[in-house]
């Protein structure tokens, strides 16, 4: 009987610098959007309630900011976990509230690719994408090497690279 081995594998420790700087540039553009409105709301005098409500925006964003910036990167590195065997590859990944332990059979993958972003290049990592027929399942944030290594495996593990044969028997390429 088959049994699943507990995901161990790891992602880069340097997947909580990529996520704190995309994460900074998302924060610093909706500071700049809620900071425009700000000013268009004093060069047109809009009415009070706008100005109290873009205030209160700013402050859950900058508030939001500490969270998303010091403590969830280092969160979610700690908490993602892999784990690849000639049945599976496994996902493992959540907090306190959501937790996912995703298992994608060797047989159900259509494609696998690596991805890298310009952030997530800076720091020579790569983003393995899993495609079944439904759904695209990603390993972030790992390093090159070991991805492409990877994404190698599991396309040898799957139906990717077996030839098929046909009616008579015979081998052929897909």
């Amino acid at each position: 009987m088959y049994t699943l081995k507990e995901p161990t594998r790891k992602i880069s420790l340097d997947a909580i610098k990529v996520w704190r700087i995309s994460d900074s540039i998302s924060i610093v553009a909706t500071l700049l959007f809620w900071s425009v409105l700000l000013y268009l709301d004093h060069l047109y005098t809009w009415p009070n309630w706008i100005e109290i409500v873009l205030y209160v925006l700013i402050g859950i964003t900058c508030i939001s900011a500490v969270v998303e910036l010091i403590i969830l990167p280092v969160y979610k590195q700690k908490t993602w976990r892999y784990e690849i065997d000639d049945h599976c590859i496994q996902l493992k990944h959540g907090g306190a509230f959501k937790r996912t332990h995703m298992i994608i059979p060797i047989h159900k993958v259509y494609f696998v690719d690596t991805y890298q972003g310009p952030i997530v290049k800076k720091y020579n990592l790569a983003t393995i994408k899993i495609g079944t027929i439904g759904f695209i399942h990603e390993i972030p944030n790992l390093p090159l090497e070991k991805a492409t290594e990877i994404r190698n495996h599991i396309a040898s593990l799957s139906e990717l690279y077996k030839p098929k044969e046909d009616e008579h028997g015979v081998a052929g390429r897909n």
